[in-house]
C-alpha cells in the first residue's frame, strides 16, 4: 500500500516518540502487537480513548506520567 506523502512525517514523529518514551525494544513490540491485533486490540484502544483529540490524549498521558513519578 502506498501512503500519501503527508502521512510519512506523522508516522516518523510517532515512531520517534514511541522510541523516546519506551525504548527501541518496547516500541517495536508495541507496533508488532498492534499489527497482530487488528481486531480486539484496535477496538480496545478505540474504546479507551473514544473521541478524544490529540491534545486531550497528550494531556491525559502527561498527567499520568507526572503521577507515576
Amino acid at each position: 500500500t502506498i501512503m500519501p506523502a503527508e502521512t510519512v512525517p506523522i508516522i516518523r514523529e510517532g515512531w520517534e516518540v514511541l522510541v523516546r518514551q519506551l525504548g527501541i525494544q518496547k516500541a517495536t513490540r508495541f507496533v508488532i502487537l498492534l499489527e497482530r491485533g487488528k481486531g480486539d486490540t484496535i477496538q480496545e484502544i478505540e474504546q479507551y480513548w473514544g473521541n478524544a483529540g490529540m491534545e486531550e490524549i497528550y494531556g491525559r498521558v502527561t498527567a499520568w506520567k507526572a503521577g507515576a513519578k
